[in-house]
């Protein structure tokens, strides 16, 4: 009675709330004078008028696709707690109708303290908001120990599976610390969520959890109005993400050096880890180095390009793909990773283990001999694929999610 008289006051005086409400009476009734707080790596310069730059990493594309859809479409109080070294106190910006927290943070070494200054500031941030439902995405951060340890009704979204990655090879002692917090959150969390069934076979495989829900994680509406036209007077495939050993840039490397590939081009978009610097030196003509660049930009060179090279060692489920998918790219790719559910063999694209780079050569030579092949193969599945992968139905997903552990007993798993 008295969450329900407050959230009324706070429509009075004008306090963000979500207003339009698509889930159905039942789930309304449960989350209308709810709080939900999000520990998120939130991408704080899509917010309008944002004085905070772009990262200069991978940052979450979906993260503002979701928080567009709460504001069209939810009935509950958002609040979204986020982290950032560029700031010296506290700032609380209203946007999208709902509520973004941004606390300091340092730049370096915070996982080497285990994280103690930020874990004491988003749990006294937790206790200000007083959330009803606590959900933290991704574990290469804080979010996962700070949620699972909040002693509230939680969530946790996988965003990375650090685990697995481990055993790929070629992590550093911050990964490999990371790994450790992974596997208590993972076990502890109250309801956890993977963007695809390969991540929650995974967690299963590892953790012995087999509780996972799959919520697919949608891709900006942009990449849903762009047109794919295939240049044809300079072909070239794309790779896109960090060059490291786990996203497979050496196998790429080695793979366009082969003499039959010559002719190809190859676009590598994203920055280079310190492991990716000793291949680039090494990379053949043939091969051309883009660094980071924008969406704007990638969705123009994606749209132009014969296919997406993906040779990735272990991939929760690469936005990349996606983004590819829902243009009408396709793809040839390893079997490792979220992406697999997005991809037939031989029929949106191509799928080979990385100890068979003679098939990779066949396939690239057989899309680029004749383009309109790369067109034909884009296009099968390419409707069931942007459909899957809108933006509104992760939110859609998550509101019945948050319905279900906001009707649960505190503590009680899925």
């Amino acid at each position: 009675m008295a969450r329900s008289m407050a959230f009324g006051l706070a429509q009075k005086i004008g306090r963000p709330i979500c207003l339009k409400v698509l889930v159905s009476s039942t789930l309304a009734n449960v989350m209308a004078a709810s709080k939900i707080a999000i520990l998120a790596d939130y991408p704080l310069h899509f917010l309008p008028h944002s004085p905070f730059p772009p990262p200069a990493g991978h940052y979450a594309t979906w993260l503002p696709q979701l928080a567009k859809s709460f504001e069209e479409e939810r009935a509950w109080e958002c609040h979204w707690v986020v982290l950032d070294s560029a700031v010296s106190v506290e700032q609380k910006i209203q946007s999208k109708n709902q509520i973004f927290h941004v606390l300091p943070s340092w730049k370096r070494r915070r996982a080497a303290t285990l994280f103690m200054a930020d874990r004491h500031k988003i749990h006294q941030k937790i206790r200000e908001i007083d959330p009803d439902l606590v959900h933290g995405w991704g574990n290469e951060n804080v979010w996962g120990w700070a949620t699972a340890a909040s002693g509230r009704k939680n969530i946790f979204s996988i965003q990375g599976l650090l685990g697995f990655y481990g055993k790929v090879g070629h992590q550093g002692l911050r990964n490999r610390l990371m790994a450790l917090i992974e596997s208590v959150v993972l076990r502890k969390a109250m309801m956890v969520t993977a963007e695809s069934p390969w991540t929650a076979g995974q967690v299963k495989r590892l953790y012995g959890r087999n509780d996972l829900k799959v919520v697919e994680y949608g891709v900006p509406l942009e990449f849903f109005e762009a047109d794919y036209v295939p240049d044809m007077q300079k072909p070239y495939a794309v790779m896109i993400g960090t060059a490291d050993f786990r996203k497979g840039i050496d196998f790429a490397i080695k793979l366009f050096s082969r003499p039959e590939l010559a002719h190809v081009h190859l676009k590598v978009i994203g920055g280079v880890a310190p492991f990716g610097e000793k291949w680039k030196k090494i990379s053949p003509a043939n091969i051309e180095w883009l660094g980071r660049k924008n969406q704007a930009e990638i969705i123009r060179l994606m749209a132009g390009a014969t296919c997406l090279v993906l040779p990735t060692r272990g991939d929760t489920g690469p936005t990349v793909a996606k983004e590819a998918r829902v243009i009408g790219l396709p793809l040839v790719a390893s079997p490792h990773g979220g992406h697999i559910q997005y991809l037939e063999h031989e029929k949106n694209g191509f799928v080979f283990g990385l100890d068979e780079p003679e098939s990779w050569s066949q396939a690239i030579r057989y899309l680029f001999h004749d383009l309109t092949r790369a067109q034909a193969m884009g296009k099968v599945f390419w409707e069931k694929h942007r459909e899957l992968l809108r933006p509104e139905k992760t939110a859609k997903a998550f509101a019945a999610l948050y319905a279900e552990v906001l009707g649960r007993p505190p503590g009680k798993r899925t």
